[in-house]
């Protein structure tokens, strides 16, 4: 909503038509005809345009008239379940915990300052299980509401003195179940006036924070090379030169559990047991894996401090 009324703000209430579903598109000469329908009636229309950006999702209708046998997206055989409860902070402001390995892991951290009256944040959470493929029924379904006692019994044991995994399970009032999937990278993404961004571009396991995180550099970049060539075939060109070589190699580092990768290390060290984590993995080698993963992100904090904008305030296209 945030996104949505900030270009209403921008741009004038008549910019987004609600309701539609893209089906497919035709390229011409002067840039390419979006075929919709309407997502209550199914009735179709068509849309000319000079250029067609795909932003449709992991199921893109773009993507698949792109690539026609590519098929449903691949499953990893995990399940992913995220919710957010008002809990205490953990060790510190604004501390992130990630426990247990490859086969079972829990990630925690706030997503909001602690209430001045009773000092609780909002702690964002996901619990993630490996299951027998053959067990699993919803493997494209993003947003399938569970109930906690679904997964509950699953983490009945994870009770630190830092941490209390269950308890905060229960103090939570939605959870949605989805599968991690993704898809293998697409060697172009731009067919004459047509292009994809976000998770119609490159699908990607849901770690690192990078579904939201790559489509704002997406569209960062996207609009710095529409500033720099106008809305035409070589803009569209220059965005994906710039950003497919980068989220493929953060997909198939993702395939390899990503900043995650961590714990599995840890695993096979000590078996998860330790008193201290720097007896079998030091502080220093905790910091340069996420740093080296930040950095082939393109989120490391230092690196992207030291860019300039890509785009410069107040910054227009006219065409």
């Amino acid at each position: 909503m945030l996104l949505y009324d900030t270009l209403i703000e921008r741009a004038g209430p008549e910019c987004i038509s609600t309701g539609q579903r893209a089906t497919g598109f035709i390229s011409t000469e002067a840039g390419a005809v979006l075929s919709l329908e309407n997502a209550e009636t199914g009735i179709p229309h068509k849309i000319a345009g000079k250029l067609i950006v795909a932003a449709d999702g992991i199921h893109s209708a773009i993507r698949s008239q792109l690539v026609p046998d590519e098929g449903a997206p691949l499953w990893n055989g995990a399940i992913l379940w995220r919710a957010a409860s008002l809990a205490p902070p953990l060790l510190g402001p604004g501390a992130m915990a990630l426990a247990g390995h490859d086969a079972q892991r829990f990630v925690s951290y706030p997503i909001s300052d602690p209430d001045p009256q009773t000092g609780l944040v909002k702690m964002n959470w996901i619990a993630e299980l490996r299951v027998d493929p053959s067990k699993c029924c919803n493997r494209e379904d993003w947003n399938r509401v569970v109930h906690v006692s679904d997964l509950l019994h699953y983490f009945e044991s994870w009770r630190f003195d830092w941490l209390d995994i269950p308890a905060l399970m229960n103090r939570t009032e939605q959870v949605f179940e989805y599968p991690m999937v993704d898809r293998d990278p697409l060697n172009n993404w731009t067919v004459g006036h047509v292009t994809l961004m976000g998770d119609a571009a490159h699908p990607t396991y849901p770690v690192g924070s990078n579904g939201a995180t790559q489509a704002i550099i997406d569209a960062r970049t996207f609009g710095a090379a529409l500033l720099s060539h106008g809305l035409t075939n070589q803009g569209l060109v220059h965005y994906e030169n710039q950003m497919r070589p980068l989220i493929t190699a953060v997909s198939t580092a993702n395939r390899g559990s990503g900043p995650d990768a961590i714990l599995q290390k840890v695993e096979d060290l000590c078996a998860g047991q330790f008193n201290n984590i720097d007896d079998f993995l030091p502080h220093e080698e905790l910091a340069a894996h996420a740093e080296h993963y930040k950095q082939l992100a393109g989120f490391s904090v230092d690196a992207l401090n030291a860019r300039p904008s890509l785009i410069d305030k107040g910054a227009r296209i006219f065409d």
